[in-house]
Formats: C-alpha cells, structure tokens, sequence
C-alpha cells in the first residue's frame, strides 16, 4: 500500500483539543459567535469538543468523513494535514481548497524539523520520510513552513506558535490580531486621596483611569461614548472628570505613565513591520488614536518605530540596554528574564524578543527567556513549578536563531542531570507576589555556603545535590534546614 493510501494512520486520539485548536481559542480566534470548519477532521475529536462548547462546528475527512460536505466557516482549520501528503502540488491544492472555504482566517499547522529526531527506521521519499508504518511525513523549518504559506495564499501568514500558523483573509483583521495579542502593561492604581466628587461618581472615574492607565490618553471623542456620556452627567467633561482623577492619586506621575504608553506603541509600530507594516487607515481604531494622542502624525511614529527596530539589529545596542534593565539576570552574553517581567525591558530588547517571537509564536510552557547579547538568538526555557520548586530543572528549551530565521529545541524531560535553577528572585520584577520569599531562600543559601565556591558544580541537577549532600542539608519548600539523614531528594 503506497504511502498516500496510508495517510489516515496518522490520525491520532486525542480525548482532547488539538493544539491549534486550543491555541484558536486562547487567542480569540474562535468563540461562541465564531463558525469552524475542520480541514481533515480525522477522528473529528476536534469537532466533538467544539460542539460540546456550544460553536458551530463542522469537519470533512477524505478516509474518515468523505461524505461530509466541505462548507465555508469563519475560521478553517488544517490540523497536521499537509505534512502527511507527498505530493507538493496537492499540498499546494489542499491550501488553497481551505483557504477558500475560510470567510475570514486560515489555521495550518505542520511538524517541525525538530520533531525529525522522534523518526525511527524512517527513508527519504520526495522531500519528506516513509516512517516505518509506511506513513509519509515532511517536516518543515519554521521560516520554511512561513514562506511557502506566504507564497502560496499570497498574504502575510502570523506565528501563533512553534509549527502554527494563522492566515487572515482581511489586511484589518491581521493588524487588530497583531496588536490585540501583544501584551500590553498594567497600572496597578492606588487612590490616596479622598474627594466628594470622586466618591459620588467612583464607578465611572475608576474606568477613566483604568483607560488612562492602559492607553495613556484621554478617550477621542469616538471612543468609549457610554462612559463619556456617565462622565458627562456626573462631572461636565470627561478633562473635568480627569482633573479629579489626577486630585484623588497625587503618588501617580501621569505624564511618565503616558511616555511610557508612547514606548509601547512604538514597540508596537515597530514589530507591526515584520508584517509589512499598514497604512494609518488599516490600523485598529483605537490604535488610530494612540498614534494621534501619543505621537502626532503616523510618519513621525512610523519614523520612530523603524530607529527602534533598526536598533534591535544592533548587537551594541542590544548589549548596552542589557546592562541597563532594570529586570532580568545579567550574564557576559545574555540577560535572563521571566516571562511575567518582559513589559519592563528597556523598549530595544522588547523588540529584539518580539522579533524572536514574530518567527516562533507563542512556546508553551515557556516561563523564562534568554537575550543573547553577542549574537541574533533568542532562547525560551520552560521551568516547570517555577513557582513551588526553590530549584526548578529545565525541561526543554526553544531555540530562536533570529537571523537564520530557524527554530529549534532540546529536551531534558528525560535527562537524569538537567540545569537547574538558582536565585529565582533576580529573573522576575519588583512585584512579583513570591519574589520576597524568592530573596528570603537565596539568603538562606549563601549564609550555608551553599551558593559558594565553584559555581558550575551546582548548575546542573547531581552537582546541587551534591553540595547539599555534602553540607548535610536539605530544603523543604523554600527553607533551608539540617538534613537528618544527608538526604536530598525532594530539594529541587
């Protein structure tokens, strides 16, 4: 039986959503006024979940629903389906077949090149394997899998994640997904100061700082018209009603607040670029306003953006904003940072990670990144139990090699002697709810002696065991305490 005919033995039971599917979801792709169309349903288990969340779900499969109709949907799915046809052409014909039926985004999602190390007793054929189930697979490059896509339905694909693409129908439609799935800062408010006005109308003057807070302006007069008009009856104005807005959080410097709103929109702009920037009227109307209240004309901000971008390129640049972060672990060649902190990166390196991240999307699991600063690369470390651990171990790590526009990883799920991690407290932000009980342990540790003397033993998993072996010690939870026994199991 020729590998084309044994296509359908890749399909896999889940019990679960697909990764593309889930990640659709998370990302406001999908919701409940959202119609899905299933490319290559499989077993439909996709479908099946769906419809249970109450979405409007359909799905054809050539072995397992051929006579189920192909119908047009708001968002296509094509799970893992182009890597397990041989023929480049009717890969070529399969996307353009769902990229018809999609009313208004594309997901496609293949293996990756990294994935090829799991093949055993698989031979070449075409441009892909014959796995020894006598399935064929092609595994792309991630820059690979972007341009052939981009070729293909002749638009700008979005990384959503390793191996995950989205493709919108509408230029508009990309630029409000772009922005609206970048993270954005939040203004933790404290009102100080107590006034009659601000106690009548607390409801209404809270929204106007949370908007401040987030955008850093005032509404334009086509924005937010509910809470306008509330402005409007309870004060006279909305600039009158931020007037007791300013009186009643006197610890709040406004005017930092919003030239910190103009940095990120310019980290904004700049990644923007990556996707072949928008002209001023595809840009989301909010995003219109910000430019108007926080820049002035879109040449000026677009002209301030590429300097911005065009710095992220310059490993000089790169290394000097390193030294001067105020988050992160500072090393000869890279800066460590949680992903919770990246928001408080100077703006060169938020842009020289969001160029890391345009390539590769979102890395699951991964909760702290490293900046190289001697090199274009980008590196996303999954810890997991970062938080309960005092000593996490590394997992697995993405690799971002941002010029070569190449992805890869290495796994230590199964490593018997992983990294492991010290000092927690320097990766993450000043408020970060568990960063005191971070410091607390890390004081602990050098008052033992546990952190002394040659560091490179204790960086992986058996040197840290070691040295508490050796000392006699032990940890339970982020304590450090006198080993009974000398036995250090549990102390990661």
């Amino acid at each position: 039986m020729a590998a084309t005919e044994r296509r359908h033995r890749t399909a896999i039971v889940r019990g679960a959503l697909s990764r593309p599917v889930r990640l659709a979801i998370d990302l406001g792709l999908v919701d409940a006024d959202t119609s899905v169309f299933d490319y290559g349903c499989g077993y439909g288990e996709d479908l099946d979940e769906l419809t249970k969340a109450g979405i409007n779900a359909a799905g054809w499969d050539p072995h397992f629903r051929p006579d189920s109709s192909k119908k047009a949907a708001d968002v296509v799915n094509l799970g893992y389906v182009i890597n397990v046809i041989p023929d480049v052409a009717e890969r070529h014909k399969v996307v353009l077949d769902a990229w018809r039926l999609s009313e208004r985004a594309l997901v496609v999602s293949a293996r990756l090149d990294s994935e090829r190390r799991n093949l055993t007793n698989g031979r070449p054929h075409g441009d892909g394997f014959v796995t020894a189930h006598g399935t064929f697979q092609k595994f792309y490059g991630q820059g690979e899998l972007r341009g052939w896509l981009d070729t293909v339905l002749e638009v700008e694909s979005i990384a959503v994640a390793p191996g995950i693409f989205v493709a919108f129908k509408a230029e508009e439609d990309a630029n409000d997904f772009l922005l609206r799935t970048r993270r954005r800062r939040r203004l933790a408010v404290r009102v100080s100061r107590s006034d009659r006005i601000y106690d009548e109308h607390r409801t209404a003057l809270d929204a106007l700082i949370a908007f401040f807070g987030e955008r850093g302006r005032l509404p334009a007069k086509t924005e937010q018209l509910e809470l306008q008009r509330l402005l409007a009856d309870a004060v006279g104005s909305v600039r009158r009603a931020w007037r007791v807005a300013v009186a009643v959080t006197p610890d709040v410097d406004w005017d930092a607040v919003a030239a910190e709103r103009r940095q990120d929109l310019l980290v904004e702009l700049a990644l923007l670029k990556l996707n072949r920037r928008p002209t001023f009227t595809k840009l989301p109307e909010t995003t219109r306003h910000d430019v108007r209240g926080l820049v002035g004309p879109y040449k000026q901000a677009t002209a301030d953006a590429d300097e911005l971008l065009y710095s992220a390129g310059n490993t000089a640049l790169v290394s000097e904003a390193a030294d001067q972060s105020p988050v992160g672990k500072r090393l000869p060649t890279s800066l460590y940072v949680h992903e919770s902190a990246l928001q408080d990166l100077p703006p060169v390196l938020r842009v020289y990670e969001g160029c890391a991240r345009w390539l590769v999307g979102e890395v699951d699991g991964a909760n702290l990144i490293k900046l190289a600063t001697d090199k274009p690369k980008v590196s996303y470390l999954q810890y997991p139990d970062f938080d309960r651990l005092p000593h996490p171990v590394l997992s697995r790590t993405t690799f971002v090699r941002i010029g070569a526009l190449d992805v890869d990883e290495r796994d230590y799920s199964d490593s018997d002697n992983p990294p492991v991690l010290h000092r927690k407290e320097t990766f993450v932000g000043p408020d970060y709810p568990l960063k005191s009980k971070f410091e607390r342990l890390t004081v602990q540790e050098e008052r033992f002696g546990l952190l002394g003397g040659d560091t490179r033993t204790i960086g992986n998993l058996r040197g840290w065991q070691e040295r508490l072996q050796e000392m006699g010690l032990t940890l339970h939870g982020h304590r450090v305490v006198r080993s009974r026994y000398g036995d250090p199991r549990g102390s990661v």
